[in-house]
């Protein structure tokens, strides 16, 4: 492990001969070999004393360096390295499974279902016309227990989901089209998902399509992000592929949205991210962004549902990307869209 300086403020000694407390925001840059397409970085922020003009340097605390912006507390922080006394590690051909030596039996029994999911995801991928310079050939997971442990891991936020993937920023100064250079996965395996492999494999093959799609991200500021119903939809899509709609764990909650027994009535109209997490209705939207897909797929093609997906997380708005892909305007997708749901749900 090796230091640099990246940045520096204010004077360059202390010429005072005195103690004295201040805070170093360090990065921590890593790469997981064979699995991360470019370096990345973990933020940590040391308190450092001096407590007299001769004294050494010391580092009292370490912690992780605030976020500036977003939901979590901090950049990146904590790894598994920096709150398990030890990380049990289970490697296969496109996966790195992270794991608390508490955990290391399911770690082991959950890892061939990962690989399988892994597998699934890139082959699809690189069937379809991904970008092989964007797509990573594996994932990393670490495995938790419990929603307080899921908010903790690379991350430090309120966490509600089952399983997630947390794209980090590529490390490097120089220019480089791959802006997100690595992901990590999350998974609780508190969740009902875990309780059988059939639900096992459906949000690791969820989770990895994020994680594989990642690296196409433009990194453009945008205050409402990329639209949910095509990222959610997508990994839905992606980790129910050839299965029917009536087998899908929320096509009965979908029938009730048509029936008007949810919070809010079907209107005709995909999901934005405005209204993406009313009270209720976040798990139908789910379904309904996977509609979507299923539409686009049916239609035009899975080359073309990669295709469409891929222009979204290249900087096109979803308007654009319907243009450009599919020949279809959003307002009339829309409609088309609003047919079929009523058609595989009514």
């Amino acid at each position: 492990m090796s230091y640099q300086t990246l940045q520096q403020q204010g004077r360059t000694q202390d010429s005072f001969g005195r103690g004295l407390t201040f805070t170093l925001d360090v990065a921590f840059v890593h790469q997981f070999e064979g699995i991360d397409l470019r370096p990345v970085s973990e933020w940590y922020r040391w308190t450092i004393t001096k407590s007299g003009a001769d004294a050494p340097l010391t580092v009292t605390k370490v912690g992780g360096a605030p976020a500036p912006l977003g939901e979590s507390k901090t950049v990146y922080y904590p790894g598994p390295w920096d709150i398990w006394p030890d990380v049990s590690i289970v490697r296969t051909d496109h996966t790195v499974v992270l794991a608390h030596p508490a955990m290391a039996a399911q770690a082991a029994r959950v890892a061939p279902i990962a690989e399988k999911a892994a597998v699934n995801d890139l082959r699809f991928l690189s069937a379809n016309g991904a970008r092989s310079a964007a797509l990573p050939k594996g994932f990393v997971v670490a495995l938790v227990k419990g929603k307080a442990q899921l908010g903790n891991l690379f991350r430090k936020e309120k966490a509600t989901e089952a399983g997630v993937s947390i794209g980090m920023p590529t490390w490097s100064r120089a220019a480089d089209e791959v802006k997100v250079g690595a992901s990590r996965v999350v998974m609780d395996l508190g969740s009902s998902f875990f309780e059988t492999a059939e639900g096992s494999g459906e949000i690791f093959r969820h989770e990895f399509a994020h994680s594989a799609v990642a690296g196409l991200d433009s990194g453009k500021f945008s205050l409402i992000g990329l639209d949910n119903w095509v990222v959610e939809g997508f990994a839905e899509y992606v980790a129910n592929r050839g299965g029917a709609v009536t087998g899908n764990i929320r096509y009965d909650e979908g029938r009730a949205y048509l029936a008007g027994r949810l919070p809010e009535r079907f209107d005709g109209r995909i999901p934005d991210n405005a209204s993406w997490d009313i009270p209720g209705m976040t798990s139908v939207n789910y379904l309904m962004g996977h509609l979507a897909m299923r539409l686009i797929e049916e239609e035009y093609g899975e080359r073309k549902l990669v295709e469409f997906v891929s222009a979204h997380y290249r900087g096109d708005t979803s308007d654009e990307a319907l243009r450009k892909v599919l020949g279809t305007g959003e307002a009339q997708f829309q409609r088309q869209w609003a047919a079929y749901v009523r058609a595989r749900l009514g």
